[in-house]
């Protein structure tokens, strides 16, 4: 109304700039998602927490309903429903009913962290897990051999940093040689015997990108090129003619990941197929990545996952249901 005073004018006018910029900025944002690993500032992008721009986003809204302004609405309402769902992966599920004469297989991933948050309790709660299979990334040169002593009514086969716990029989084990340049490929198959017949899991744990991100002690692109051939190398694995197949683990790769996209496609994300929630896994105590995951290809269906309450490790478990 022109018997405003004029700094309601000039305040209107401030937020309507604060409005449009941070559109721009999402709009700069998913597009930088949409490059993942492609350039350094996406790469890094993909790893940042994603509440603040919940967060700006809201108030956005909520600033676009005080000023009438119906353009400005319209977009924030998008926008709102843009950082929700495809940003931040919100999913929301209805509980599936499992299928007449399915065989159902309850598994859990857990990275353990090597122990570092108190090995006594991360015995306890792998033990009180309710999963038929669990599969382990980060574990400590002994978790084996507590296991075994602790649950002598499981199958424990570790290597190295990673292990597999099972109430079904281990069939075979596929332990891989070095990929080119000595890189570690960072994945184990096994193959194991359900009432329905054989069910292959491939636990993995490609390198971490920390290194790059943070210390800057070696070359992003050099460490994204490890990791992407870690990542090929499983899903060659898993891609070969077999029983049905399930790749879990914490693969350091954030939901929009391209290198997750290109690699994985055809692979079903067990959170997006069956989960409720945002999902995040990583960090334990304020999560807000999603890089703990499990994927099936054909002949595997999911019916749950949800995230586990944080535990003795810097990641929380992921579990999941799914139908042979």
């Amino acid at each position: 109304p022109s018997n405003q005073p004029r700094w309601k004018h000039r305040a209107r006018a401030v937020v309507r700039v604060a409005i449009v910029l941070q559109l721009l900025f999402l709009a700069v944002y998913v597009g930088a998602l949409a490059i993942g690993e492609r350039s350094y500032a996406s790469f890094f992008a993909l790893y940042l927490p994603r509440h603040p721009l919940l967060v700006a986003s809201a108030c956005a809204t909520v600033a676009a309903v005080v000023l009438k302004h119906r353009g400005l609405i319209a977009s924030q309402v998008v926008a709102l429903a843009i950082v929700l769902f495809p940003v931040m992966g919100l999913r929301v599920h209805a509980p599936s009913a499992a299928r007449d004469g399915a065989h159902t297989v309850r598994l859990a991933t857990w990275n353990v962290y090597f122990g570092k948050a108190g090995r006594p309790q991360l015995l306890d709660e792998i033990a009180a897990m309710p999963a038929d299979v669990i599969v382990l990334e980060a574990g400590y040169d002994s978790l084996g051999a507590r296991l075994r002593e602790r649950l002598p009514d499981r199958t424990i086969h570790q290597e190295g940093e990673l292990a597999m716990l099972t109430r079904l029989p281990i069939v075979d084990v596929e332990v891989p040689p070095l990929l080119p340049g000595e890189v570690k490929p960072m994945f184990v198959g096994y193959v194991l015997q359900t009432s329905r017949g054989p069910l292959r899991v491939f636990v993995t744990h490609p390198f971490s990108p920390r290194n790059a991100l943070m210390d800057r002690d070696e070359r992003w692109d050099v460490d994204v090129a490890r990791r992407e051939a870690q990542v090929a190398a499983v899903v060659a694995a898993a891609r070969r003619p077999g029983p049905p197949v399930v790749i879990a683990g914490d693969t350091n790769l954030p939901t929009w990941s391209v290198l997750a996209r290109r690699e994985l496609s055809g692979f079903a994300d067990a959170f997006e197929e069956a989960g409720s929630g945002f999902g995040y896994t990583f960090p334990a105590k304020r999560p807000w990545m999603r890089i703990d995951r499990v994927f099936g290809g054909p002949g595997i269906r999911f019916v749950g996952a949800r995230v586990g309450d944080r535990g003795a490790s810097d990641h929380r478990p992921l579990f999941v249901e799914l139908e042979l």
